[in-house]
C-alpha cells in the first residue's frame, strides 16, 4: 500500500486493461496488487498474462483461484428460457442451448437431486430439479431469464466440492514460478480450505480468503485465524442471503476481521455503473466511503477495470474517495469541501491549506478608505506577479518580499521557513520614489496601464540592495547583456516588502485562455485527469517541441498535457504571444488531443535554473504533476549549463512536482524522425532561432524542422500585417 495511503486497492486486469498503457498508468497511481482472475483466464493463458503485467509493472501480481464454485458451460450464444419451460442440466461436455446445457465441476452432478434449485446468474434464472436422468437431471424453470456461459451458479442445498480445481492448482505451480506471492481463495468455506492452500504455496506468500458463502461466514472466526486476509465479495454472498442483509453482513465481518487484526478488503459493484459511465452514481460514492468507515482496508475493482470503458478513471474515483476519507479523519471544514478540483491532484505548493488572496468586496472598509492612502504606479510586469499572487500562482507568497525573504531565496533557494522557492518576487523602484513610505503605512497599486487600483500593499519592510551583487546572485551574471539582468539593473535600489490585498484586475483586454490555478484544477477534474504534465514555453512550436510533448506524457503516464505558454513581456526578437497561441492552437488540432491550451500571464526572467524551478512550482499551484525540463531551459544566450536546471532540482529533492529531463532533441534523417540525444551525431538541429529568422524572411520553414501548416499561418499572418516578432 502506498505510505501516504490508508486503504489499499486490488485491480483486477482484463481486456480493457491488460496492456501497457493502461498497467502503467494504474501502476503510477499506486495501486497495490493487479488481480488475475483465474474464473475468466484459461489455463494456457495464465503464464502470458502474468508476464505482461510484470513486464511493463512491478506491482504485486495476484492470482485468484475459481474455487469451490459451480458455473455454466459453454453455450453457442447467451438464450431467453421461459417459465415452466423444461431443461435437461446434462453431465456431457456440450456446446449448451436453450434446452440443454452443462455445469462445471463434473462431481457437482452428484449433488443434484430432486427438489435441489440451481440459481444461475444474479437474479436471474432458477431452476429446480424434477429427477435424475443417465445423462444428468431434468429440471423445469420456476423463473425465467437469460442464461449464458461461464455464468456462477448458486445450488440449494450447497454442494460440499473442493477448495482448489484441478486448474486452480496447475495456475498456482505456473504462478509460484514466476514469482508470484499473492493468492485468492475463491470460496474459502472452512480453516481447512486456507491450510490447504497454505501447503501449496508456503509460509511466504499471502493469502486472501474470499468469504461469499453462507459456509464461510459461519467459520470466519477459524479461517481469520489461518488467513493473511480476507475479502468479502458481495456478489457471490448475495446468491446466498438476501439482499437487505448484505450490508449489516458485510459490516459484522469487518469487526470480526477488525478485532482479530487480519485485513479485510470488500469487493463487487463498488463502482459498477463506470462500466459504461465516465462518472459514478451518489449511491457508489456512498456506499465506498460508508464502507471505509466500516473499517475496510482495501477496495476491490474487478469488472470496473476488467472490462470497464474507463479502467483508469474508476481507480481516480476510488483513489479520490480515499484521500478524501484519509483527511476526513483528522477533521474537516465545510468550507474545505466546497473548493474545486480532485484532491489527487498536488496542494497549492506551501501546505496544503494554502489559498488564492482575497477579493476585496467592493462594500470593505479596506476597499472604501483604500483612496486615502498613498500610491504607487507599477508597470506591467509588476502588476502581473499582482495579478498571480492574488490567484495562487505563486504559493505559498502572499505579497512582496521582505530582506529576509530575498536573502533567503538568493542564498538557500528556500523561504525563511524552509519552503522551497526560488525566484525572486520583488516590487522595486528608485530611492526618491519611495522616500515617503515607512513599514507600517497601506499603500495603493495602481496598473500605469489604466491608473486603476489593483492592490493594497500592507508595507512590512522598506530596504536597498547593491545591484550588481544583487544580480550575480540572481541571475549568476551581472552581464547587461542578460536580459534579466538588464531589468533588474535598470529599476532602482530600493525595495518593498509586505503582503498584499487584492482590489480586482486592471481593465485591460487580456487572452480568453488566461485560466487561474481554480479554474484549471475545475477543468482537470472535469477531464477526469489526475496526472498532468505542465510544458513551459515562449516560442512557436517545432518539431523539437512535437517530440518532447509526446514523449512527457508518455514518461510520466499522464493522462494530460497543459501547455502553458508565457504571454508577458519578453526579449525583442522573440514570437508575439499571439503567434505562439495561435500555432499551438492548430498544434493542437493536428496531434495533440488529449491537451489543454491556456496562457501563462507572466514574463521571462531568463534566469536558468532559477526560473526551471519557479516555473516548474507554478505550474504545481495550477495542478499538475509532471513538468517538462528541456537542456537550455528559461535560459538565454551561453549564461547557463546544459546540466544547471538537473542539478538544481537534484538538490532540493521532492518539490511536490515530478520533472520530466529532456536532452536536446535533433531530425534524424536515417530514422526519418526526431530523436533526443546530448550531441547532435545523426540529422540536423531543430533551432528555435532558425525558424525565427525564416520565418521573418517570409520563407516556409522545412518541414522536419517545423509542421508545414503552422509555418504556411505564421507566413499568411505575417502577409495579412499582423505582428509576430516583439519590437
Amino acid at each position: 500500500m502506498s505510505s501516504r495511503r490508508i486503504v489499499s486497492v486490488l485491480c483486477t486486469l482484463g481486456p480493457s486493461s491488460l496492456n501497457r498503457g493502461a498497467i502503467e498508468r494504474l501502476q503510477s497511481r499506486g495501486v497495490d496488487l493487479f488481480r488475475i482472475n483465474l474464473s475468466h483466464t484459461p489455463l494456457d493463458r495464465v503464464a502470458d498474462t502474468i508476464k505482461t503485467i510484470q513486464s511493463f509493472s512491478q506491482v504485486p501480481v495476484c492470482l485468484d483461484t475459481e474455487g469451490a464454485q459451480v458455473r455454466t458451460g459453454t453455450l453457442a450464444a447467451s438464450v431467453e428460457i421461459q417459465d415452466r419451460q423444461h431443461v435437461t442440466v446434462t453431465r456431457e461436455t456440450i456446446i449448451g442451448d436453450g434446452q440443454r446445457f452443462t455445469l462445471t465441476p463434473p462431481s457437482v452432478f452428484d449433488d443434484l437431486k430432486p427438489n435441489t434449485l440451481i440459481g444461475v446468474d444474479f437474479d436471474g434464472v432458477v431452476l429446480l430439479v424434477l429427477q435424475e436422468t443417465a445423462g444428468g437431471v431434468d429440471t423445469v424453470v420456476l423463473n425465467g431469464g437469460r442464461v449464458g456461459s461461464n455464468k456462477a451458479v448458486t445450488v440449494d442445498p450447497a454442494p460440499i466440492l473442493p477448495a482448489l480445481s484441478e486448474k486452480d492448482l496447475a495456475a498456482v505451480r505456473i504462478g509460484l514460478e514466476h514469482g508470484v506471492r499473492h493468492f485468492a481463495l475463491s470460496f474459502a468455506n472452512s480453516a481447512e480450505d486456507v491450510r490447504q492452500l497454505r501447503e501449496l504455496v508456503g509460509p511466504d506468500s499471502t493469502i486472501i480468503s474470499k468469504i461469499e458463502s453462507k459456509r464461510g461466514v459461519r467459520n470466519i472466526d477459524s479461517i481469520l485465524a489461518e488467513t493473511d486476509e480476507i475479502l468479502i465479495d458481495r456478489g457471490d454472498l448475495s446468491r446466498e442471503v438476501p439482499l437487505e442483509n448484505l450490508p449489516f453482513l458485510q459490516k459484522a465481518i469487518i469487526r470480526k476481521a477488525n478485532i482479530a487484526k487480519v485485513p479485510v478488503n470488500v469487493a463487487t459493484n463498488l463502482l459498477e455503473s463506470m462500466i459504461v459511465n465516465r462518472k459514478p452514481t451518489r449511491a457508489e460514492l456512498n456506499d465506498i466511503v460508508n464502507t471505509m468507515l466500516d473499517g475496510a482496508n482495501g477496495l476491490v475493482l474487478a469488472a470496473e477495470t476488467a472490462i470497464g470503458s474507463h479502467p483508469v478513471r474508476t481507480v481516480d474515483i476510488v483513489l479520490g474517495l480515499i484521500e478524501r476519507y484519509r483527511r476526513s479523519l483528522e477533521g474537516y471544514r465545510i468550507a474545505d469541501l466546497l473548493d474545486g478540483g480532485s484532491v489527487l491532484l498536488p496542494s497549492p505548493h506551501g501546505s496544503e491549506t494554502a489559498r488564492p488572496l482575497r477579493l476585496l468586496s467592493h462594500g470593505s472598509s479596506m476597499r472604501r478608505h483604500s483612496s486615502r492612502y498613498p500610491s504607487i504606479e507599477i508597470d506591467l510586469e509588476t502588476s502581473m506577479d499582482v495579478e498571480q499572487l492574488a490567484h495562487g500562482v505563486y504559493s505559498p507568497l502572499r505579497g512582496f518580499m521582505t530582506r529576509e525573504e530575498l536573502e533567503s531565496v538568493l542564498d538557500r533557494n528556500r523561504l525563511p521557513d524552509g519552503q522551497v522557492w526560488t525566484m525572486p518576487i520583488v516590487l522595486q523602484g528608485k530611492s526618491q520614489e519611495f522616500a515617503a513610505f515607512q513599514p507600517g503605512q497601506s499603500i495603493r497599486l495602481i496598473d500605469q496601464r489604466t491608473g486603476e487600483s489593483t492592490a493594497i500593499l500592507h508595507l512590512e519592510d522598506k530596504y536597498e540592495v547593491e545591484l550588481e551583487q544583487t544580480a550575480k546572485r540572481w541571475f549568476g551574471t551581472a552581464d547587461r547583456a542578460h536580459p534579466g539582468v538588464a531589468r533588474f539593473m535598470s529599476r532602482g535600489v530600493t525595495l518593498l516588502g509586505g503582503p498584499i490585498e487584492y482590489l480586482g484586475p486592471a481593465s485591460v483586454a487580456r487572452s480568453p485562455y488566461q485560466l487561474t490555478p481554480q479554474q484549471t484544477r475545475m477543468i482537470f477534474d472535469v477531464k477526469g485527469w489526475t496526472k498532468i504534465v505542465a510544458f513551459h514555453t515562449r516560442n512557436v512550436p517545432h518539431r523539437g517541441h512535437e517530440h518532447v510533448i509526446a514523449n512527457a506524457c508518455e514518461r510520466a503516464s499522464a493522462d494530460g498535457i497543459l501547455i502553458h505558454p508565457v504571454i508577458g513581456p519578453k526579449k525583442k526578437g522573440d514570437f508575439t504571444p499571439q503567434a505562439v497561441m495561435g500555432a499551438y492552437e492548430r498544434l493542437i488540432s493536428a496531434r495533440v488531443p488529449n491537451a489543454l491550451l491556456a496562457a501563462f500571464s507572466t514574463y521571462s526572467r531568463y534566469c536558468g535554473p532559477r526560473e526551471a524551478v519557479f516555473t516548474a512550482l507554478c505550474r504545481k499551484n495550477f495542478g499538475c504533476t509532471h513538468f517538462v525540463l528541456g537542456r537550455d531551459h528559461t535560459g538565454v544566450g551561453g549564461f547557463y549549463t546544459p546540466n544547471q536546471n538537473r542539478d538544481l532540482f537534484e538538490s532540493l529533492g521532492d518539490i511536490g512536482i515530478a520533472p520530466v529531463f529532456f536532452d536536446s532533441v535533433h531530425f534524424s534523417d536515417q530514422a526519418d524522425d526526431t530523436i533526443e540525444s546530448a550531441t547532435l551525431g545523426d540529422g540536423r538541429a531543430i533551432s528555435g532561432t532558425a525558424v525565427r529568422d525564416l520565418i521573418a524572411q517570409g520563407q516556409v520553414v522545412p518541414d522536419w524542422c517545423m509542421r508545414t501548416d503552422i509555418s504556411n499561418w505564421l507566413l499568411e499572418m505575417q502577409g495579412a500585417g499582423h505582428s509576430l516578432f516583439i519590437e
